[in-house]
Parts: structure tokens; C-alpha cells; sequence
């Protein structure tokens, strides 16, 4: 029986928090096969965007967070999570357009009652 998508992405998040890079890396890409809801596949391309990015594999970061921002803007409506995306998106190439637009989801999301105070300062220090 094929493992199912909340058990995979719990997995995933375990190996994430303990530093397990590669083993969530491999189970956010498993865990994404597996879903069958946009919100839960955003979730995980976002993921494999900043796993891959923070390995060094720019290519697959990119196409993981380009399908990730697609899903955010068509499909699941998440201004936090797009903000998210944004960001890993600037991390990646330096644009400070994604910076600025990170900045704009981050403030949109704050009057959500989120305290963003920690997003919304890394944002200015690249627009800076």
C-alpha cells in the first residue's frame, strides 16, 4: 500500500526540523506525488523549492517554485504562502521585484492578525 499523503508529509516535516535535508527533500517530492489537493501540492513544491535552492540545485528549485507560484496564484488562494514563495524566489535570483512583491503578500497578510514583523524586516534589508 502506498504511504499516504499526511503520513508522508509528516515525515517530511520531521526530517526537515531535525536537519535531515536530503530525507525531506526525497519526501516532500513523494509526498507531493501523493496529494490530490493544490493547496497540499503548493505546500510541498514550496518545500522541494527551498530544499533544492539550499543544496545548490538552483534548476530544480526554480521549477519547483515556479509550479508552487503558479498553484498560489490560480488555484489556492494564500497570500501568506505566495509571500513564502516570493521570497524563496528573490533568495534564488536577487530580484528585488520578487522582494518588493514578497513585501507587498507579507504586509497583506499581516492585517490577517500574522505577526510578519521578522519577514516583513528581511524584505527591507534587500530593498534597502
Amino acid at each position: 500500500m502506498a504511504d499516504s499523503f499526511q503520513s508522508l508529509l509528516a515525515l517530511a516535516r520531521d526530517a526537515h526540523r531535525t536537519g535531515d535535508a536530503s530525507a525531506a527533500l526525497d519526501l516532500y517530492h513523494r509526498a507531493a506525488a501523493a496529494s490530490s489537493d493544490p493547496a497540499d501540492l503548493a505546500h510541498c513544491l514550496r518545500h522541494v523549492g527551498d530544499l533544492a535552492r539550499q543544496a545548490g540545485d538552483r534548476e530544480a528549485a526554480r521549477e519547483a517554485l515556479d509550479r508552487a507560484e503558479y498553484l498560489y496564484r490560480e488555484t489556492v488562494s494564500d497570500p501568506l504562502s505566495l509571500a513564502n514563495t516570493m521570497r524563496l524566489r528573490a533568495l534564488l535570483d536577487g530580484s528585488t521585484g520578487r522582494w518588493r512583491e514578497a513585501r507587498q503578500l507579507y504586509e497583506a497578510a499581516a492585517t490577517d492578525g500574522c505577526d510578519l514583523a521578522d519577514a516583513l524586516d528581511e524584505c527591507d534589508r534587500h530593498l534597502a
